[in-house]
């Protein structure tokens, strides 16, 4: 059975993508490899670094015996992810909108421009794993497949626990329709939080050690403001190109004033996606971290309705067809302007983040390996450099120190984390250059 052709563009895309904008792991990416490469050796070590997240670290697993191209690998499933739930909004616009291609071109667009989500694919952050999965789980369901919905959805819920909500929505429907697969679903509600918390436990010795984490937010985020819930409510909010709410809004007009089922059907999506944003505002409320990048598959609902509603809106109009295309262009184009420019900047920054994961390497080697630089005492790196450190170490998060001071005995190794900001972290007295290649210098006091 071949597979289907839109899936192999997709992987080809993905790959194309890796000589356009460098392959280079995010924070969180780092952490997934580096416990995955712990857990294949049975020494998990989950005490510090973000939240443990199971879909991820099983796969980063599974990559942990390709040696140093499994970091390569993890960014490339990534981003191939991320052109499967373009491609999967561009089957359910087109399908909502009658079979219209327009719409499905505008929704594919609408999502690959909607916030970070560029960004994010070419960093190895699973948002667009999670779109796809919950894409894939919709497609499935309405095609009458149970099954495939059900093992979209716990994918989903395995990357994601604000996506649990919605699986035992799915699952309590599911168990009054199909009474055969009631062991199915027992199974799931044992399998999906055993799975978040046995590993969390073992590798932490805390089973909420992740959700603690979870409710400490970066500087700048949602919960840090007056009112969480509506600062993460704006930011979710401005992540669509703003076009894309004006055709939701035409659909909700339909649905309500016309009473259209057509139009019902494809305000669906937007439902699901108004609700996600605000089960994450909500979570902001309550101390969790509200980022927009946790709304963003909600965004991409909504991009998706909005496409279907701009179609439906230039039909309404069909002595103005021509001009109310034009106009929508305009306006989409408009609005996607300063987003396709900030991608000059992302291939600029995914290319410093490439040369230090790889000139940490070669500074290592140059230092004289992990072996002289764990003994010399603790190593020492800058803020969100732990995980890269460690992976290149080759030891738990904990044995290396990115917000303490240096001091003796141990080893600094001091880079910028991006070009515009200054070397950390900074080297005390006592210390003296061992190594230097390209964004790395390395300290010791040995």
């Amino acid at each position: 059975m071949r597979p289907p052709l839109p899936l192999v563009l997709c992987l080809v895309l993905a790959g194309a993508s890796m000589f356009l904008v460098l392959p280079a792991a995010s924070y969180d990416a780092w952490a997934w490899l580096l416990w995955g490469a712990e857990a294949l050796s049975g020494e998990l070590s989950t005490s510090e670094g973000p939240a443990f997240k199971p879909l991820p670290v099983a796969a980063s697993t599974l990559l942990a015996g390709l040696g140093a191209a499994g970091p390569w690998a993890w960014v490339f499933i990534a981003r191939a992810a991320a052109a499967v739930g373009a491609w999967l909004a561009f089957r359910l616009a087109r399908r909502l909108a009658g079979g219209s291609a327009i719409a499905g071109g505008l929704a594919a667009a609408g999502v690959l421009l909607c916030g970070g989500y560029l960004a994010y694919a070419s960093q190895g952050v699973a948002e667009g794993m999670l779109l796809a999965l919950a894409l894939a789980a919709g497609g499935a369901w309405r095609a009458g497949r149970p099954r495939w919905a059900l093992a979209a959805a716990v994918g989903c819920a395995l990357l994601r626990v604000e996506t649990w909500p919605f699986l035992a929505v799915a699952a309590a429907v599911t168990w009054r329709r199909r009474p055969q697969d009631r062991w199915l679903l027992a199974t799931v509600a044992f399998v999906v939080p055993a799975a978040w918390f046995v590993p969390e436990l073992i590798g932490s010795g805390e089973i909420l050690r992740s959700a603690g984490r979870a409710r400490v937010p970066n500087p700048g985020q949602p919960a840090l403001a007056d009112v969480p819930v509506l600062a993460s409510l704006r930011a979710g909010v401005a992540l669509p190109l703003w076009p894309f709410w004006t055709g939701v809004g035409v659909l909700t007009w339909a649905a309500s004033v016309r009473r259209e089922e057509a139009a019902r059907a494809a305000l669906v999506p937007a439902a699901v996606g108004v609700a996600w944003i605000s089960l994450v505002a909500a979570m902001a409320q309550a101390g969790f971290s509200g980022e927009p990048r946790y709304a963003l598959p909600g965004a991409a609902l909504v991009a998706s309705s909005g496409a279907v509603g701009l179609v439906v809106a230039g039909r309404r109009l069909p002595r103005w067809r021509g001009a109310a295309l034009a106009a929508m262009s305009f306006f989409i184009v408009t609005a996607a302007v300063p987003r396709v420019a900030s991608l000059a900047d992302l291939r600029r920054a995914q290319a410093h983040q490439w040369a230090l994961q790889a000139d940490l390497a070669r500074a290592l080697d140059e230092a004289g390996g992990a072996g002289p630089v764990l003994g010399c005492g603790v190593a020492y790196v800058g803020p969100l450099r732990g995980p890269l450190a460690a992976y290149r170490l080759g030891v738990p998060k904990h044995v290396v120190e990115p917000d303490r001071v240096p001091q003796a005995p141990g080893v600094v190794l001091r880079s910028r984390l991006t070009p515009e900001d200054r070397p950390a972290p900074a080297v005390p007295a006592g210390f003296r250059q061992v190594a230097h290649a390209g964004a790395w210098k390395v300290f010791s006091s040995c």
